[in-house]
């Protein structure tokens, strides 16, 4: 069982997106998984969500420009013997492999959804309260009462446009997390700050905390500084509250050093 929670703030506003595209893969193939007519409701919501998202930002440029970096870093960490040869390998294997499939990715991997009348008849209805009901869309429901093999069949081939858009995310997310360590820092009450160093190149702040202080961080990152104030959540309305005691947690902090 995991003692812990990880905060993530990205710096770069490409991790930013990153960080969305595995939020929302999570969200699409948790919810794909379960059995439950409403969990299938949720998946093809996701997916339209994903369309969305992607449809607003050059997702396919910004990826290749970051796998192009990743490629780099993973060749200065095994120059440097600060890398598993096996596990630089495998990184090797998936960032070629990214690279080739992003190519042949379409420009707009969106049409897929725009293009299909069905979803957009759902999506039309997602932004009125009560609008996805079955009465107003019949043939919502006929879809969902059919067989679930076939429902996911019809799922997928919508969402494979999009797959390696997030397989790729998830690389690049994994290549920069597992090769920073976590250092251990305890807070002045509820604030602690760090001095960064400018020289370097700082995508994302993660920091760890046992999950029973029942304690969260409230981060904000520069150029030059890290700030975090920790506060914990009151009463049946959850506001936010600072600590008066030190905090012990971790921090680690990917990027080009």
């Amino acid at each position: 069982m995991n003692e812990h929670i990880i905060y993530e703030q990205p710096v770069a506003e490409n991790i930013r997106n990153f960080l969305k595209c595995e939020y929302l893969y999570e969200k699409y193939t948790h919810a794909l998984t379960q059995e439950d007519i409403w969990s299938i409701r949720s998946s093809i919501t996701t997916l339209i969500e994903i369309s969305d998202f992607v449809l607003r930002i050059n997702l396919k440029v910004e990826l290749l420009k970051e796998l192009e970096k990743s490629k780099l870093y993973i060749d200065v960490l095994k120059e440097n013997n600060l890398i598993d040869i096996l596990k630089y390998d495998a990184y090797h294997v998936k960032i070629v492999e990214c690279l080739d499939k992003l190519n042949d990715i379409e420009n707009n991997p969106s049409k897929t959804i725009v293009d299909n009348d069905f979803l957009m008849q759902i999506k039309n209805k997602l932004y009125i309260p009560g609008g996805d009901n079955f009465f107003d869309n019949p043939s919502y429901l006929n879809f969902l009462a059919s067989n679930k093999s076939k429902i996911v069949d019809n799922i997928n081939k919508w969402y494979h446009p999009f797959k390696y858009l997030f397989v790729t995310s998830e690389l690049i997310l994994s290549i920069k997390r597992s090769n920073t360590k976590f250092e251990k820092y305890t807070s002045d009450a509820s604030f602690f700050e760090k001095r960064l160093d400018t020289r370097a190149r700082i995508d994302l702040v993660r920091i760890r905390l046992q999950k029973n202080i029942n304690v969260f961080p409230d981060i904000s990152v520069n150029r030059q500084n890290i700030n975090v104030i920790f506060k914990y959540s009151l009463g049946s309305k959850m506001l936010s509250k600072a600590v008066e005691d030190n905090v012990n947690f971790e921090i680690s902090l990917p990027g080009i050093k």
